[in-house]
């Protein structure tokens, strides 16, 4: 693959990761990502698969659940059920099927071992 060609990609992903994170509470289509890549799907899907090891849904789904962490750990108070519908899951429940699928624990402990792991502010009076 040429220099140019791999840039081209890597360009592309860009477009399609900040597409995703514009987007993370709606479902998120091949259709709609070739769109905004301007390629049909075919010739998207056929980069996409060049550039990447996961397939599509595999990328959109991790991509989201990893934004979902990172909210995990710095907002105790949103309900889950709050951050199941902010990245596109139409209740906690199958939001915290997925999280636990891919990370391994629920989101609940999750953030209880964020919470745990945060070193205490101290007073530098």
């Amino acid at each position: 693959m040429s220099d140019s060609t791999e840039e081209s990609y890597r360009r592309l992903m860009n477009k399609t990761e900040d597409y995703i994170e514009q987007h993370l509470s709606e479902p998120i289509s091949l259709s709609d990502l070739a769109k905004n890549a301007h390629f049909s799907e075919f010739h998207f899907h056929r980069i996409f698969k060049n550039y990447s090891t996961e397939t599509l849904k595999e990328f959109v789904t991790r991509f989201k659940l990893e934004r979902a962490a990172i909210f995990l750990r710095v907002s105790s108070s949103t309900s889950l059920t709050d951050i199941a519908l902010s990245y596109g899951y139409n209740d906690a429940s199958s939001f915290s099927r997925a999280f636990k699928k891919h990370f391994g624990v629920s989101p609940f402990k999750y953030r209880k071992q964020q919470e745990m792991t945060r070193v205490p502010k101290r007073n530098m009076e």
